[in-house]
């Protein structure tokens, strides 16, 4: 997936040159993690399940106790989306994150609440989800497992554990890493949230267990259910990687991709090319 970076990003619904300095060392994600984003994608310019990822921002943002800027709350997300692409000439495919901030001020106590927001986007070769024709390889990361708490359904600035699973993946010559959290139980990928398949079955890990609440996740659920293909949310054992017919990974930038191969396991994906083909008519419907 080719990604090239747009011209005009937002800050604070403001116009900035995407090559612009926009902060100093005192922002506070910069120095703590303070802050929260959303990655998101356009289809045929339009942003795709604008509500879901709202609610899911709004919920981290209540619970980081910020305080949004008023323009965010009066001018919708799906439309500060429609005039950045309108301004950068897109009417296709993008990738958008959406970051949020607490504002300069204070050590670990800050001194204010108020936040502030950048909108950026990267233009896509392809306007639609496009499965990858290569499965990927996968391995799992054990050094650091994930807790389970508050936090770890969102999607915040301190990414770091993130960071080193993926460094891991990169050395053992895999294209990514599969996590699991403080009971040894597989929750997700680097970016992604996972799906293991058997005998037609679909399995994912419970919020419960530690994994992002991922909107793509949600989706995949959903149409499961539309087309009576049982999904149940239960803990993955270890195990689940070597007893399934198939493993994917999902995120709302990339749609579905599966994974063909787990040391010596190797995977169909059947289920994922038919997920792929039913989220695709549900975009661009």
């Amino acid at each position: 997936m080719t990604q090239i970076p747009a011209q005009i990003l937002l800050l604070n619904g403001v116009e900035r040159n995407s090559g612009e300095a926009l902060f100093t060392s005192h922002n506070r994600s910069f120095r703590y993690g303070d802050g929260l984003f959303e990655s998101m994608r356009l289809v045929n310019g339009k942003l795709s399940f604008a509500q879901r990822h709202l609610s899911r921002l709004m919920l981290g943002v209540q619970l980081l106790q910020m305080r949004l800027p008023d323009n965010f709350v009066t001018v919708s997300l799906e439309e500060w989306c429609r005039r950045l692409a309108e301004r950068n000439n897109i009417t296709g495919g993008a990738r958008v994150r959406l970051t949020i901030f607490r504002n300069d001020g204070g050590y670990y106590h800050p001194e204010v609440n108020d936040a502030s927001w950048v909108l950026e986007m990267w233009t896509l070769d392809h306007n639609e989800y496009e499965m990858n024709d290569k499965g990927m390889s996968v391995e799992l990361y054990q050094d650091i497992r994930k807790p389970i708490n508050k936090l770890s359904s969102l999607k915040t600035a301190n990414a770091q554990l993130y960071v080193l699973a993926a460094l891991y993946s990169k050395q053992m010559n895999v294209d990514d890493a599969i996590l699991i959290n403080h009971n040894g139980n597989v929750i997700e990928a680097t970016g992604s949230n996972l799906f293991a398949v058997k005998n037609g079955v679909l399995y994912t890990s419970p919020l419960s267990e530690g994994c992002v609440a991922g909107v793509m996740r949600s989706v995949i659920m959903e149409i499961a259910k539309e087309n009576r293909i049982a999904v149940y949310e239960v803990p993955l054992p270890l195990s689940i990687m070597l007893n399934s017919d198939e493993v994917f990974l999902t995120n709302a930038v990339r749609g579905i991709q599966w994974i063909s191969t787990y040391k010596a396991k190797r995977y169909f994906n059947n289920t994922a090319m038919k997920f792929q083909e039913l989220l695709n008519k549900r975009v661009t419907s």
